[in-house]
Parts: structure tokens; sequence; C-alpha cells
């Protein structure tokens, strides 16, 4: 009976908390069968050869620190406050050696609202490898402005781009369900074992 008791007030202030259920936000961030619902600029194109199936290319021929080829979209219906989790793949594609700065320069960035939160450094030479990104970013108002971008720092390296995605990281509240779950198995189990 104590346990019972112990287990509703559990489950009723998981119940408290509201659960924020979100798909990826990002519409069309595979690219597949186009790049529908993203903004292309200064020299970013579809399709490129993806990660699987088609990807973006941000590649301007004429570089310049002032005009960094950028694949962006505004991310709406996010909840001010909530946590979700940025990621995608992205690949070099050339190095157009336009850059008197050391090749260790960040080459590659995604930003929202036009700070970067995530940026990369392009290895020497073109291995045609997929890295990941993934952060987590907490979202100030109900829309962002994402963007992902390549030749940054004039760096003039280029890449291509793939499965982007932005999902709500599951609130306590889910998690407790899960919790919650977990301990009526065990009891449940435990129950069965006993008698």
């Amino acid at each position: 009976m104590k346990t019972a008791i112990v287990l509703t007030a559990v489950v009723l202030s998981c119940f408290s908390q509201s659960a924020n259920a979100q798909g990826n936000l990002v519409v069309n961030g595979g690219f597949d069968s186009s790049a529908a619902g993203w903004t292309l600029t200064n020299g970013a194109s579809w399709p490129l050869s993806g990660n699987p199936g088609n990807a973006v290319g941000l590649d301007n021929p004429s570089p310049s620190p002032s005009t960094d080829p950028t694949a962006s979209q505004t991310i709406n219906s996010l909840t001010p406050e909530a946590i979700y989790i940025v990621s995608g793949d992205y690949q070099k594609q050339k190095d157009r050696g336009v850059t008197t700065t050391p090749s260790t320069d960040n080459s590659f960035g995604v930003a929202i609202d036009g700070t970067f939160l995530f940026e990369a450094a392009s290895s020497t030479n073109i291995d045609l490898t997929w890295y990941s990104f993934n952060f987590l970013y907490t979202a100030t108002s109900s829309s962002a402005l994402l963007s992902l971008s390549s030749q940054i720092n004039g760096t003039g390296v280029s890449y291509a781009i793939d499965n982007i995605s932005m999902q709500a990281v599951p609130e306590p509240s889910s998690l407790c369900l899960i919790g919650v779950g977990g301990i009526v198995s065990t009891m449940l189990f435990r129950n069965r074992r006993k008698s």
C-alpha cells in the first residue's frame, strides 16, 4: 500500500510538468528530392551527392570574406527556454586556395540567429569523409534562423551538408515517466518471483 501511494505521487508530479513532443523542426533537412524550404545564397546549390541521396553544396567559385556560401532556414514552433539538439553531416569538397591564413582556421560553421554555435577547421586534403556535428541550443523565442556556411574566415574551403535536424530534448517529465515505467516493471517482476 505504501509503495502504491509513493508511485501515485511520482506519476502525478510527472504529469504536472508539460511535455513537449516534437519531431524534426527542420523542413527538408535530407535534401533528397530538392532544397525546398531553404534559402541558398552566395554560391550554395543543390544537388550534390549526399549521405545518402542528395546534399547541398556550399561553394562560391569566387570566395571573399563577405560572401560565405550559406544555406539558411527559419525554424518555427520553438518553445522559449526549451532545449533543442541541432545536428547534421558535413563533408569537405574543395579548397580554392584563396586564403593567406593557416589551414587550422575554421572554414565551416553552423549559426543560429547569426551566432556560430559550431565551427570546424578543414583537413589538409579532401578525404570525402562525412563528419557529424551536434550541439544544444536553448530557444530564446518562438523562431530562429538556422544557417550553415562554408568558406568562413576567408578560407575558401567548400563543403556539402546533409541530414540537418533540430529536435526538442525530452523534458524531465518524459524522462520521469520512463523511470516510473522501469520501477513498475521491476516491482511486477519481483512480485511474480515471490509468488
